[in-house]
């Protein structure tokens, strides 16, 4: 388990560097003073980042064996995760009040359900460090799609994000180590995907009707 912890230290930093590029422009490059940054923006931010940092902290600690401290540490995601999707919420409902963008809350939608399907299962499957390992792994993955999609392209951010769950299911399956929780999560990322494609694209009506109910 020791380079799956690795990896999640390795995942999350890239992570991290890929969310500065992304939002150099609209957020940190506005430090200090953050002109015209509403505190929506900055809890958001700051939510996240501490998910970041919760996972680095949990797995350098598993890695060197702490488990108890990383325990203790883990009860704060029962809070911590809340208050990413109050975030996911709020940040949506901000950008949707100062113009009309069902596809960017499509977009929100699709980030923020799988954030929640990734770490539910890490938290169901808590007693078992193969697939809570992997299911925390997941959980940073839904942050690429805003990130890289701001830095590079929306068109860019998806691909990725499905090549490194097929990467980890394949050399899991290869290597005869546990897979399904990356089997799952490729289920889940194109059903999803799917769903919001036909709701966006397909059938417009159905989230036009949504964004009404909401915002209308």
């Amino acid at each position: 388990m020791e380079k799956y912890f690795r990896l999640i230290i390795v995942i999350v930093l890239g992570l991290i560097v890929i969310s500065f590029l992304g939002f150099k422009k609209t957020y940190f490059g506005l430090f200090p003073h953050f002109e015209g940054t509403t505190w929506i923006v900055h809890f958001h931010v700051f939510t996240i980042l501490c998910w970041f940092a919760m996972l680095i902290a949990q797995a350098s600690l598993a890695k060197s064996g702490r488990i108890g401290i990383h325990r203790k540490i883990g009860r704060l995601s029962y809070l911590l995760a809340p208050l990413i999707v109050i975030g996911f919420a709020l940040i949506a409902n901000q950008a949707q009040l100062k113009h009309k963008a069902p596809d960017l809350f499509g977009a929100t939608l699709f980030d923020a359900s799988l954030f929640i399907l990734f770490y539910s299962l890490a938290i169901i499957n808590r007693k078992n460090t193969a697939f809570h390992a992997r299911y925390m792994i997941l959980s940073a993955l839904p942050f690429i799609n805003p990130s890289l999609g701001r830095f590079i392209s929306p068109a860019v951010s998806l691909p990725v994000e499905f090549l490194i769950i097929l990467t980890l299911l394949l050399t899991a399956y290869f290597n005869k180590r546990p897979y399904r929780p990356y089997l799952v999560a490729m289920g889940s990322l194109v059903l999803l995907l799917g769903i919001i494609i036909y709701i966006s694209m397909i059938k417009p009506a159905i989230i036009e009707s949504v964004w009404l109910a909401i915002w209308g």
